[in-house]
């Protein structure tokens, strides 16, 4: 699956002339890929974009501007590393005060099957400044004569390589999408896979494709969202596919590509997560007036206040979807749609058996609500249980309540959430005896991301004077939150 990652910098106090004269976060955005093809060694793809906005621009000559950066690669696994060292330069500008866009630089690195540690570190030529380093996991899997699926590549444009580059796929050069969040104002999501031995399902004949779009939180499958095609078999193909996304309502997705087999048995398939924002957009929940709810689980729930508190329980799984219209129903007095709401949504959800997925879900909140419990809020309601509901329970969790100079703190890891793997949520409480916790910071897509965290948990020694581009702190003695975050235990 495509991954995405955010990489935050330090402060860049820059003192360059008439070039810059202010501080600035440097602000950058990896998108990672992998392809294969038979009888190949296996690659992966980085694309690292840069917020023009974010960068040092310095005059290289008169009236002429441009930013550097360098960047550093390296890829681990065992004792055997990969490394690349490369320096990239922003187009030229004249203005720099009104500077928009981003400059982007796309590098492949060929790599075995395996698991690697990738460690990512930038500097800032133009002043000298280096990013924190970043370290995250990437796995490359594409066994010999056996179909697979590559990952899904998000782009913009594509245009034909009139000089083939060491990224140009299929005689064609993307332009990425490296931050996959669609605007109100775009309508169009463009893809680009591959699909490899499919000619190992049989000699000769077609097989099927499916895309389609469906929630995160759910993994609904989006109506007039999904597409069919058959393709020959063949050692490989190519999809490169856009899809008319004007409709498509607000919320957290996921762009499926999947094969199948002439009986439809699924054999492989891959997936790339994207937001969407678009609150113009309307959408039909389905006509629940149909919905029969005869003899079902929720035709013996008919108190109206059981009824929403139920309802308001779902919150934290809901998609913004169904949240809008959950909002809305409460409002009502109108007991039989929402028991038609509740058993749809579990229908959809546990289709083999709606009350087992409403009882073990309810079980769930009655934990957190035993657990997380505060002085204001039922535990559903807050952060930590907001966390545990939507995400599971976590593999591990770090507590420390006595650390000097620092808050009380938790530190969640999970192992995979959300077709992501090892990722961590920063609850923090202020005051201990409330056991409210509020979530600072989470390097899960689609949270919370606070590179300040830290000054956060340390406030009580830093204050709150610190400039709003410092990320790091001077680590005292009894200092513990960043290893721990690093090496969970």
């Amino acid at each position: 699956m495509k991954r995405i990652f955010v990489i935050l910098s330090l402060v860049l106090l820059v003192f360059s002339g008439t070039a810059q004269m202010k501080p600035k976060r440097l602000k950058s955005y990896l998108s990672t890929t992998t392809y294969s093809a038979p009888g190949v060694t296996p690659f992966v793809e980085n694309a690292l974009a840069f917020d023009c906005r974010s960068a040092v621009y310095k005059e290289f000559e008169p009236g002429k501007f441009k930013a550097s950066v360098e960047i550093v690669t390296i890829f681990r696994k065992g004792e055997e590393s990969t490394f690349s060292k490369v320096a990239l330069d922003s187009p030229v500008v004249t203005d720099t005060a009104n500077i928009d866009g981003a400059f982007i630089d796309q590098q492949r690195f060929s790599l075995e099957n395996g698991e690697y540690q990738m460690e990512i570190s930038i500097t800032d030529l133009n002043s000298g400044d280096a990013l924190p380093k970043e370290t995250v996991t990437v796995e490359v899997n594409y066994p010999e004569n056996v179909p697979s699926v590559s990952d899904i590549l998000l782009f913009d444009s594509y245009t034909k390589a009139l000089k083939p580059s060491s990224c140009t796929k299929s005689g064609y050069d993307f332009l990425p999408r490296v931050y996959p969040f669609y605007g109100s104002n775009e309508e169009k999501l463009n893809f680009y896979s591959e699909i490899y031995n499919s000619n190992k399902l049989y000699d000769e004949g077609k097989f099927l494709v499916n895309y389609y779009i469906e929630t995160v939180e759910s993994s609904n499958r989006m109506q007039n969202y999904f597409f069919a095609k058959r393709y020959d078999v063949s050692k490989v193909n190519v999809l490169l596919h856009s899809i008319d996304i004007k409709d498509l309502p607000s919320g957290n997705y996921y762009l499926v590509v999947e094969v199948r087999d002439r009986s439809n048995s699924l054999i492989c398939s891959n997936s790339a997560f994207f937001q969407r924002s678009n609150p113009n957009a309307s959408y039909d929940m389905g006509d629940l007036a149909g919905v029969s709810i005869a003899n079902t689980f929720v035709s013996t729930i008919e108190n109206l206040d059981t009824l929403r508190k139920y309802i308001r329980y779902l919150d934290p799984i809901c998609t913004e979807i169904e949240r809008d219209y959950s909002s809305n129903l409460l409002k009502t007095s109108d007991v039989k749609t929402m028991q038609q709401f509740l058993f749809n949504f579990w229908s959809s959800r546990s289709p083999m058996n709606p009350k087992q997925g409403f009882d073990d879900y309810l079980a769930a909140v009655k934990r957190v609500n035993m657990s997380f419990n505060t002085t204001s809020f039922p535990g559903y309601r807050t952060d930590r249980g907001y966390v545990f509901l939507k995400y599971g329970q976590p593999d591990q969790i770090v507590e420390s309540v006595d650390e000097p100079g620092a808050y009380p703190y938790q530190i969640w890891h999970y192992y995979e959430v959300a077709h992501q793997r090892n990722k961590r949520f920063v609850f923090m409480s202020k005051d201990r005896s409330t056991n409210d916790y509020h979530l600072i910071h989470s390097d899960l897509i689609g949270e919370i991301n606070n590179p300040r965290w830290q000054l956060e948990v340390y406030r009580r020694i830093y204050g709150s004077d610190q400039g709003v581009d410092q990320t790091e702190y001077e680590k005292g003695w009894g200092s513990h939150a960043g290893d721990y975050y690093d090496n969970p235990r």
